[in-house]
């Protein structure tokens, strides 16, 4: 599964002013996460979200762009949005060797490879009899080795290429992907009722976080709060991914969809923090559904546990987490009158199979 946040882009929904941040490249995101945001943001239909997200992405630095084209799963328009754009011989050479590159991707990277390049081009026989224009395109490079000239010239003569060959439509160049209106879709906030004021949901915090703060930590935390509640959402999504434990644990609680993917998409949240969510009462169902669907959470038993018990966890979630608990875990379930009936009935079963 992707980034939360990620996500929560290609589902659309998303404003403008988000989209703005999120295209200035600002967001401090895995490198992945980065590359795939900003590419789909250089689909978005407006021109201004579109034009920064394209600047931004060609100033990805080499070394991250490196270990995201390289990758087996990368998309194939991404992979030719940087080879007909890379000046860079190493994001060329990641792009050229991966084998989700496709054929006419590789066929106009062609004139711009230098030597070595060429080469992972030359050794690809496959590639080049399924499009046959790539030889051509090699043959007319200057670059080209006599060693690879001979080994061009092989391959026609084997395959008959060196033949008079019958006359082909020349390949279409690779098209960009439609444009996408991502402020179309659900809406950023999710349907739930509001906070009924700014006292109770500081008073709930506070609760949660009993026993875990001395007052120097509650002191910072009532400050952090009044900060946040001045914060429009790309500010506040900007806090989730940059700021403290404390601005996560009062974002996650958040109403909008992009602030609290942000939370869950930082690169600073911790396991003790995912625990905590995890057993929270005042979150977006949604909050616990992306977390029941990351394995690196979900492989703690503790996350695990306190998903299953939490009766806000959506039941397809819960009922795929059971056969992890321990079986003094699940007779507790058979008890608990504040998990659904659904999981009650289902704990009652796996702890009777087991006596079996």
């Amino acid at each position: 599964m992707g980034s939360p946040l990620v996500d929560q882009f290609k589902k659309g929904g998303v404003s403008k002013d988000v989209r703005i941040t999120a295209a200035s490249g600002a967001l401090p995101l895995t490198p992945s996460d980065q590359v795939e945001l900003l590419y789909l943001l250089t689909r978005d239909r407006d021109e201004e979200v579109r034009t920064s997200a394209e600047a931004s992405l060609v100033n990805v630095g080499e070394e991250d762009l490196v270990s995201v084209v390289k990758e087996r799963d990368v998309s194939a328009p991404l992979l030719h949005f940087f080879g007909i754009r890379a000046k860079s011989i190493a994001v060329q050479q990641a792009i050229v060797r991966n084998q989700s590159t496709e054929d006419q991707t590789i066929l106009e990277m062609v004139p711009t490879l230098d030597a070595s390049n060429l080469e992972f081009v030359v050794v690809n026989q496959t590639r080049m009899l399924r499009l046959p224009p790539i030889i051509k395109a090699l043959e007319a490079h200057a670059g080209l080795s006599p060693d690879q000239k001979r080994r061009i010239d092989e391959l026609k003569h084997d395959f008959k290429l060196d033949r008079p060959q019958p006359e082909v439509e020349a390949p279409k160049p690779v098209e960009d992907e439609a444009l996408v209106d991502y402020e179309v879709g659900p809406p950023e906030v999710d349907d739930l009722p509001a906070s009924k004021s700014v006292e109770e949901v500081m008073e709930s915090v506070v609760k949660d976080s009993a026993g875990e703060l001395d007052e120097e930590g509650q002191e910072t935390l009532v400050n952090t709060f009044g900060r946040i509640v001045k914060m429009s959402p790309a500010e506040k999504m900007i806090e989730a991914l940059k700021g403290n434990r404390e601005a996560r644990m009062l974002l996650i609680r958040d109403r909008n969809r992009v602030v609290y993917n942000a939370v869950l998409s930082s690169p600073k949240i911790t396991d003790s923090e995912v625990e905590a969510i995890a057993s929270m009462r005042n979150v977006s169902p949604e909050v616990l559904r992306n977390l029941g669907g990351r394995r690196e959470w979900t492989k703690r038993y503790s996350v695990a546990h306190e998903l299953v018990k939490n009766p806000l966890t959506p039941i397809a979630v819960s009922m795929g987490l059971m056969n992890r608990l321990a079986p003094r875990d699940l007779k507790k379930l058979t008890r608990d009158r504040n998990v659904p009936e659904m999981i009650r009935r289902h704990a009652t079963n796996m702890v009777k199979k087991a006596h079996k």
